[in-house]
């Protein structure tokens, strides 16, 4: 039942995740189900921003996000986790709204529950992206250039240290750049850091290498 049950939700994730491509390799989305999944994308979002999804009431007039900063946090981490650049079921409906603008079938297919932007509002987009993102973005990319000068220059610190073979201090003295092993992906940095360091006998400890196991033989000798 476990297996069967991880099965579909990864089904569901790879479909939640597909490109619309018609000619992808193992793509076999239809229609429907790229207009299903665009309407879940379309109320996902629209809860985020704190609108009421369901049927409104006086009780609650307004989406639960609209006064939970916690919850929409974490609901717009698993939006950009599901969809890193863009929805591209959105994408693919939003392409088919004026194809079925005006006839029967626009609402009985569920386009009025489709997002949906006019060129006007993805102009408007893109300038307020230029003039609030375009310094964040010079920001982040000088502190990247920060923190790649910080470590090429710990780097060598640490190859002028044994150059020198200075006797080893207690503080201060420069340490080798640790590698990204499978512990620091995962998110152990101390951990990685702790045994790298302990394998090259970098912390002030001893780095064992290679273990001795004494045992008795029935003459009682150790062997």
């Amino acid at each position: 039942a476990a297996d069967a049950v991880n099965t579909g939700a990864r089904r569901g994730f790879r479909i939640l995740r597909d490109t619309c491509k018609e000619k992808a390799e193992g793509n076999t989305s239809s229609n429907d189900t790229i207009l299903r999944v665009a309407k879940f994308a379309a109320k996902f979002w629209r809860t985020i921003n704190g609108e009421q999804v369901g049927p409104a009431s006086a009780l609650r007039p307004v989406g639960v996000c609209a006064h939970d900063g916690h919850l929409r946090c974490a609901l717009v981490s698993l939006w950009q986790w599901i969809w890193p650049k863009h929805c591209y079921q959105v994408m693919r409906a939003a392409s088919w709204y004026q194809m079925y603008e005006g006839t029967m079938k626009f609402h009985s297919l569920g386009f009025d529950q489709v997002m949906a932007s006019t060129p006007e509002e993805r102009e408007a987009c893109k300038v307020e992206d230029d003039v609030i993102l375009a310094p964040l973005v010079l920001l982040v990319n000088a502190e990247i250039d920060r923190q790649k000068w910080r470590g090429e220059m710990a780097a060598k610190a640490y190859e002028y240290f044994l150059r020198e073979k200075k006797p080893p201090a207690e503080i201060g003295q420069p340490l080798p750049i640790v590698k990204r092993d499978t512990a620091w992906k995962l998110g152990g940095w101390v951990a990685s850091t702790a045994q790298q360091r302990r394998a090259m006998g970098a912390d002030g400890g001893s780095a064992v290498t290679k273990i001795r196991l004494m045992v008795k033989n029935s003459s009682g000798a150790e062997v």
